[in-house]
């Protein structure tokens, strides 16, 4: 295992005892690792940043500085990383928005802000019918929590539509990224189904098969063997288009 481990692993103690008492083991962590600390079919500044989100998931703040820290070494602009803080926003909540934030903050520096009474920018007079007509344009159909959304909080949906897309397809970020990013974090918590929406969502804007399995890949050391499990069902289920 050696410094193929801990070149981007976070110093830790249980590294070279597990090299000296399992090394059979220990080298099956340093071959997953060859896989994801480098570049392959996913240059390797978005796979770190894909641990770092999945780390500010898991409430991880050391790791989230880990691996944001060896992104921005390894080349991640500043808007790549804020694009995955708005990508996280939408599919885990505001408290992983928050960790990646800071981190970025303290990595990039503090963000400038636009002045006051600048020109403001305007937002799609987006409606219910539109919605539902970006969700049938994006799926092929309008699946059943959308209707339900639609017809019990309409307003809601106009939200959630906003929201959805502004982080899919209105960051820095190029979608396919974007895509992948949410695969790998949907990897990390053991979601076949979103693991297989957002893949497919990938496979749209270009993503390969070797590119979804190296994105989530990048959950294996974080989340455990179980995470590939329902990412490789995910990934297999993309394939076709409902």
């Amino acid at each position: 295992m050696g410094d193929r481990a801990t070149s981007w692993l976070p110093p830790a103690d249980w590294v070279p005892a597990l090299s000296a008492r399992h090394p059979e083991f220990a080298e099956g962590i340093a071959r997953i690792g060859d896989v994801i600390a480098e570049d392959g079919a996913v240059p390797k500044p978005y796979k770190m940043l894909f641990i770092a989100t999945i780390a500010a998931v898991k409430r991880d703040r050391e790791l989230v500085a880990h691996f944001l820290r060896i992104a921005l070494e390894s080349g991640l602009p500043r808007d790549q990383a804020e694009s995955a803080a708005v990508g996280v926003l939408i599919s885990r909540g505001v408290v992983p928005h928050q960790l990646l934030t800071e981190s970025i903050a303290a990595h990039y520096g503090e963000a400038v802000e636009a002045s006051p009474g600048g020109d403001s920018t305007e937002v799609d007079d987006l409606d219910v019918d539109a919605s539902k007509a970006y969700f049938e344009q994006y799926f092929g159909f309008i699946p059943d929590y959308i209707e339900l959304l639609a017809n019990a909080a309409p307003k809601a949906l106009e939200g959630y539509t906003l929201m959805r897309k502004v982080a899919l397809d209105g960051t820095a970020m190029p979608s396919k990224y974007m895509e992948l990013l949410l695969c790998a974090v949907n990897a990390a918590e053991y979601q076949t189904r979103f693991v297989m929406i957002h893949a497919r969502g990938a496979r749209r804007s270009g993503a390969t098969e070797s590119e979804l399995v190296e994105s989530c890949l990048t959950a294996l050391p974080f989340a455990g063997v179980a995470s590939w499990l329902p990412a490789a069902d995910g990934i297999i289920q993309s394939r076709t288009d409902s």
